[in-house]
């Protein structure tokens, strides 16, 4: 999947994705579902255009000009491309590891083998996981190449929760656009956050590679053979970054959380507070969807906490939290100055404390660039 030298092998996590999203066996595999239970193309592109109405109304960001129309993918699709990013994102870090693990006689060649078979397997297995559950994704080019922003959704996803929620279909559609939309109106109105996230991932990932402790490095090796699984994680949930960084960089990987909690707190405080508009069956939605998150169970519970996927849910909570929060301070024209320029970005402390970016941070005198 790179052209690069690679320490994980990204075949394996694709092939290892498709596994999970095929379903290991009866009790990981998900029920089934017909094809006329899928949302069409045409479906999904009337709830987007009504939701960006409607989000962008409450949200006070201004108007959208030019939205990306939305794209209806399946599970497949959505995982290669999510390991397209994975791998795009790890390429400095996977050049500069894999230089550095020279080890004498066969033991470097065999211990890059081993690493590579389980990063590769740890990420296919978050992606396959990742891949029957996500809903929709504002998918912004962080890593690489700059292109244009896609918006994507995954049928197959969406008519099974909708099954499981008993939910009305066009109510479900409708409710599931807003918060997606609500990603195009972040990034499409406040037109320095999308280089000021590719700034701080970049500046995350090259920085750790150009900072990495050769020593350190190589004595890695010795732990991907032992427990290359219990590695992976360790990188996956940030802790190597830390470890072997500056620790400015710790900084960077705050920043970074900080700043995506509060992009998808705002979408889900924002889904909420403009669903109104679609009527009292909303509310009952939202009950079923939480009830739903709080009742997990079995495999998928055990995968999820095995590879740290409660970060993102963390990330919804907390950012939703301190976007009520700030709302109910000073309104839903308050919340626009967490988009006046990256100084007005809440830090981890202020998401966990917003009175203390209510005292620093003024209430706004304009709309953000």
């Amino acid at each position: 999947m790179t052209g690069s030298p690679s320490l994980v092998d990204w075949g394996l996590a694709e092939r290892t994705a498709g596994s999970v999203i095929g379903g290991l066996g009866p009790l990981g595999r998900p029920p089934p579902h017909r094809l006329e239970d899928r949302y069409g193309a045409a479906e999904v592109e009337i709830a987007c255009a009504e939701a960006i109405e409607v989000a962008g109304a409450y949200a006070r960001l201004g108007p959208i000009e030019a939205r990306p129309s939305p794209v209806l993918i399946d599970r497949r699709r959505w995982a290669r491309l999510a390991l397209a990013t994975l791998a795009e994102a790890a390429r400095p870090i996977e050049t500069r590891v894999h230089a550095e693990l020279d080890l004498p006689g066969p033991l470097a060649p065999l211990a890059r083998s081993i690493a590579g078979a389980g990063a590769g397997a740890e990420a296919g297995v978050a992606v396959g996981y990742a891949a029957r559950r996500v809903l929709g994704q504002y998918e912004l080019a962080l890593f690489g190449p700059e292109r244009p922003a896609r918006l994507l959704f995954v049928s197959e996803n969406m008519a099974a929760l909708r099954r499981e929620l008993e939910a009305d279909r066009g109510l479900f559609v409708r409710w599931i656009a807003l918060h997606e939309s609500a990603h195009v109106i972040q990034f499409e109105r406040v037109g320095w956050l999308a280089p000021h996230m590719r700034e701080l991932a970049a500046e995350l990932v090259e920085g750790v590679a150009a900072g990495l402790d050769p020593r350190a490095v190589a004595g890695l090796a010795g732990r991907m053979v032992r427990d290359p699984r219990e590695l992976v994680r360790k990188v996956l949930h940030g802790e190597l970054a830390r470890a072997l960084a500056d620790p400015a960089y710790g900084a960077t990987l705050d920043r970074l959380q900080a700043a995506m909690s509060v992009i998808e707190g705002h979408a889900e405080h924002l889904m909420d507070a403009a669903a109104v508009e679609l009527g009292s069956g909303v509310a009952e939605l939202r009950a079923r969807l939480d009830e739903r998150r709080a009742r997990r169970g079995g495999l998928g519970e055990v995968a999820r906490r095995l590879l740290g996927i409660d970060l993102k849910l963390r990330q919804y909570e907390l950012g939703k939290s301190f976007c009520d929060a700030v709302a109910e301070a000073r309104g839903a024209e308050g919340l626009t100055a967490v988009w006046r320029s990256p100084e007005t970005l809440p830090d981890l402390a202020e998401l966990e404390c917003p009175p203390r970016w209510l005292e620093r941070v003024p209430e706004p005198s304009g709309m953000p660039a």
